[in-house]
């Protein structure tokens, strides 16, 4: 997936502005994008950016880590 929508834009800066200082990796799958939020080694939170333009909320990461 090479382009997002402005959803998906702001689902970005929201994660952003919520953990300031923090690093976001993006993962590239075949149907969607994950976003992975890491402070240091640990990862602090997870959204998906579904290839249909929807966004996955950030999840629990006890909840987002078993889907």
């Amino acid at each position: 997936m090479t382009e997002i929508t402005l959803d998906q834009a702001r689902a970005i800066a929201r994660l952003r502005r919520r953990h300031p200082g923090c690093a976001v990796v993006v993962h590239d799958r075949p149907h969607d994008i994950i976003l992975e939020v890491r402070r240091g080694r640990r990862t602090v939170a997870l959204e998906r950016l579904g290839e249909d333009g929807s966004v996955s909320g950030p999840q629990p990461l006890g909840l987002a880590l078993a889907a």
